[in-house]
């Protein structure tokens, strides 16, 4: 537990919430609370309303403010007989958890070449956030937050910002026009049963004594040890056989002479050069040619994605590296680097986990003002070595309970208006689990919260991987489990088909995913009468061996897009699905099969990458995935 008070010091201390900066939630009681020496008399003064509190034995204290109209900035001043203490500019408005895991975490910064403009002309000191870092706790709560702080949005902070959270920020302030704050507590990679405490995982064992081990200060320092070994040996080995870097010349030389080395069309994966299921480094060359005009000019280099890490060199010049797979590679090129003529990129590769590739579908190429030189085509390349897999190492913070104690506990004296959530790409394989600790998460917030109806508001997963994969179901289970959650009151379930990429599991939508959450936050948190999801499924009949679909949500009526409807899938009792016939027959959709008589249980975009679903209402958004028996 952090220690926020110590009775040596014999000072008043504030939680890290209520600091300078801090958005505080109108029309709702809000709590003040602290530490002091035991027994200290107190008053804090706010909008001219004084308020009296004594610090228990324990030197706590805490008061509620009464609710407030939207408006700012103001101070609080917190006075005694040892002190004064005043925060600044505080504004009263709109307070929203955004949660999750990385899609969630994600920054402006990773899209800021998707959004431009709005890196460049959004700027107001009414939209603020409150960055949690990633801290774990697995004995117990902790009641504050170490290096948080408010921040106010500018041309500086933006890039730091959630990029989904600030463009809920965003529609939320241009539709309501008062300030708004966001509470941004996100780990990427991380699952569900690290956002909840030990009584929520009661019936998973497994997680209750791996929550036990990791409570243990030793053994945690024995895993992180062991993470440093295993990486560094491993790292240290790989450099010593990396021929590339260890010949002379260097690969990444121009006069280095690979007229021996084999050709490859990038981007490709790597069982196209018969490395798969094979780990160690690959070196890539290519030549490209400038009039001297472009060599003068200021100048980009996009890789697409490289799977796993990447070391980028111009013209015997290192311009940058990322270390893992999921970031894209985008190089700035340092001025006077490229000349007019012969111009060489290296790119040396590390393959950890046996499955290296250039992602296919990304962007490749050297980006001027005025026009692109595409690098897709022929590259040279060579192995340069091979080694065993890299030993996987352990994210302690992914660990059951951990997030929970260190980054959701401490909130739950802060009054806020609801909760966006966007996570599950890890608990994809364990949707069984995600049907028990999913609701019970949503209720222990709620909670702690002390709030049994806190607007709650998730994203469904998008699609994700190859559509011609058709036969992986695991994200369609999974999205279906997560539609079992809006069986509990005053939750919202965002669908988010068509706003997702298959070759990526970051996708740069961000701005579509936050209008879904946006919309639904309207209808269940602010009593708007607008549709804000796709259609469901309202009645089912049969008539002989059709399936007749009625469908709400639907707006001014359903439509397809393409020249016929399909994503459709029908069984019988046997549960052997096949593609159905389907139609829309007005606002109605019929199912059938010639080879079935008597249907049983129907589906809709049932893959990863349903791309085929192509059923949406008028106001363009799409049907989830579903299944139903009937």
């Amino acid at each position: 537990m952090i220690d926020h008070f110590d009775n040596k010091k014999g000072k008043i201390r504030l939680p890290a919430l209520i600091s300078n900066g801090m958005i505080l939630q109108r029309n709702k009681k809000v709590k003040i609370w602290g530490w002091a020496p035991p027994y200290l008399k107190m008053k804090l003064e706010f909008k001219n309303i004084n308020y009296h509190v004594t610090a228990d034995k324990d030197g706590k204290w805490s008061l509620i403010i009464a609710p407030q109209s939207a408006g700012g900035p103001y101070e609080l001043k917190l006075t005694s007989s040892l002190e004064t203490i005043i925060v600044n500019d505080i504004f009263v408005g709109e307070v929203w958890l955004c949660s999750g895991q990385s899609n969630m975490e994600l920054p402006m910064r990773r899209v800021k070449d998707t959004y431009p403009e709005i890196i460049k002309n959004f700027e107001t000191s009414k939209i603020r956030e409150f960055k949690i870092p990633i801290s774990y706790n697995f004995s117990q709560k902790n009641d504050d937050f170490k290096n948080a702080f408010w921040k106010k949005l500018d041309h500086k902070t933006i890039y730091e910002f959630s990029a989904v959270a600030l463009f809920i920020a965003k529609k939320l302030k241009n539709e309501l026009g008062i300030p708004i704050g966001i509470i941004n507590a996100s780990v990427g990679g991380s699952p569900i049963e690290a956002w909840v405490s030990k009584k929520s995982l009661h019936g998973f064992p497994q997680y209750l004594n791996l929550a036990d081990k990791f409570s243990d200060q030793n053994y945690i320092k024995k895993v992180e040890q062991k993470n440093i070994y295993f990486e560094s040996k491993w790292y240290k080995k790989l450099y010593h056989l990396d021929e590339g870097l260890n010949g002379e010349p260097a690969f990444f030389k121009q006069s280095y002479n690979d007229s021996s080395w084999l050709e490859v069309n990038l981007p490709a994966d790597f069982s196209e050069i018969n490395f798969l299921n094979k780990n160690g480094v690959i070196w890539f060359r290519k030549y490209f040619y400038l009039s001297d005009e472009l060599a003068k000019k200021k100048a980009k280099l996009w890789l697409g994605r490289i799977v796993d890490a990447d070391t980028v060199y111009i013209n015997n010049k290192r311009i940058g590296s990322v270390t893992y797979q999921y970031p894209p590679r985008k190089y700035e090129i340092p001025k006077k680097l490229l000349k007019r003529g012969k111009n060489l990129i290296a790119v040396r590769v590390v393959i950890k986990k046996g499955q290296g590739e250039f992602v296919k579908d990304k962007p490749y190429k050297i980006i001027f003002s005025d026009q692109d030189i595409s690098l897709e085509g022929k590259w040279k390349y060579k192995i340069a070595a091979t080694i065993e897999e890299l030993k996987e190492s352990t994210f302690i913070q992914w660990h059951p309970t951990g997030l929970f104690n260190a980054m959701i506990a401490p909130l739950f004296n802060y009054t806020i208006k609801g909760i966006f959530w966007y996570q599950g790409e890890s608990n994809t394989k364990h949707a069984e689990e995600y049907r028990q600790l999913f609701p019970r998460m949503i209720t222990e917030w709620r909670k702690g919260f002390a709030d049994l109806k806190l607007p709650f508001i998730y994203a469904q997963l998008p699609e994700f991987g190859s559509a011609k994969q058709g036969n992986k179901f695991g994200w369609a289970n999974f999205r279906n489990v997560q539609r079992e959650a809006l069986k509990l009151n005053n939750t919202a379930m965002t669908v988010n088909l068509g706003l997702g990429e298959w070759n990526d599991l970051h996708p740069l939508n961000k701005a579509g995913i936050a209008e879904r959450f946006f919309l639904a936050a309207l209808n269940i948190a602010y009593n708007k009468s607008i549709i804000y999801s796709g259609p469901d499924v309202s009645e089912v009949k049969k008539s002989e061996n059709k399936i007749i679909i009625s469908f709400n949500n639907i707006g001014k009526g359903l439509k397809i897009r393409g020249d016929h409807l399909q994503g459709f899938e029908i069984a019988d009792v046997n549960r052997e699905y096949k593609k159905a016939e389907a139609v829309l027959d007005g606002d109605l959709v019929l199912l059938w099969h010639k080879d079935i008589e008597n249907p049983k249980y129907f589906r809709y975009a049932w893959q990863d990458n349903p791309a085929a679903a192509n059923l949406y209402n008028s106001l363009d958004l799409p049907v989830g995935t579903f299944a139903i028996e009937l």
